[in-house]
């Protein structure tokens, strides 16, 4: 069974683990004139009823206008869940392109297979918010011998060059952090060369829930047009610095045509 060199380092070193509405309402009162006939009050009744109900026509006219607008605002956008990925032994490969998208660094996998039980924490098994996969990311994930200096990361972008992307959320979490801690990182590329965007998030010596990423809320900027995302981890203890393993799953994204 192929286990990536991660999963089997952060396997050893866990062993190190330390065990030591407010509601307002608005009151109308209806007074009529009781020197007027009951005819008036009944015509004056009848009116304001009328009047209330092609209000409430407008009304019903504007919000179903304003839900059809973004009913197709949103559905410009997908969501990439991963889970018709047949990961039978595991992991899998991401079929090229897959939704539109090229994913380099990633492997798709279901932390709950049973081989791997012992090797992935069962607190690590909400890495697949939708079940049963998840996406498997590090920096070990690309072959080993590489002779370029680059560093390579794991990336998202379109399978189409002439397509740029809006990234909207996503999950994420590093898998069992046994002492330390861990920063996930993200950085967006532009088509300027000097155009990126950058996020990252520390996670403490633990195990955690999957963070829910709403990138714009975060960051505080609208990553849009993407040519392509790095994500990749760092552990962090003490003066060690190395590659750490994380999961990702359920990524909002919107392609565009330039």
């Amino acid at each position: 069974m192929f286990v990536p060199r991660g999963l089997l380092v952060r396997s050893i070193m866990s062993i190190y683990r330390d065990e030591s509405p407010h509601v307002t309402a608005k009151a109308i009162e209806c007074l009529t004139n009781s020197g007027e006939t009951v005819l008036r009050s009944s015509l004056k009744l009848h009116s304001l009823l009328l009047l209330c109900f092609a209000l409430g026509l407008c009304f019903n006219a504007v919000s179903a206008t304003i839900s059809s607008e973004q009913i197709l605002l949103q559905s410009k956008a997908q969501t990439l869940k991963f889970d018709d990925i047949n990961t039978s032994s595991g992991f899998a490969d991401i079929k090229t392109p897959y939704n539109g998208f090229l994913f380099e660094g990633f492997f798709a996998f279901n932390p709950a297979h049973p081989r791997f039980k012992g090797i992935i924490s069962s607190h690590d098994l909400n890495c697949a918010v939708s079940k049963p996969n998840a996406l498997y990311g590090t920096r070990d994930n690309f072959e080993s011998g590489q002779t370029s200096s680059f560093e390579r990361r794991p990336s998202i972008r379109p399978a189409n060059r002439n397509e740029t992307f809006t990234l909207h959320a996503f999950s994420i979490k590093p898998l069992d952090v046994p002492l330390g801690l861990v920063t996930i990182n993200l950085q967006g590329f532009r088509s300027a060369a000097d155009d990126s965007l950058e996020w990252s998030v520390d996670f403490p010596a633990g195990f955690h829930d999957i963070l829910y990423v709403q990138i714009e809320e975060f960051s505080k900027q609208a990553w849009t047009g993407l040519r392509s995302v790095e994500l990749w981890a760092d552990f962090h203890h003490g003066t060690v610095v190395m590659d750490w393993e994380f999961c990702l799953d359920d990524i909002s994204v919107e392609l565009t045509m330039d």
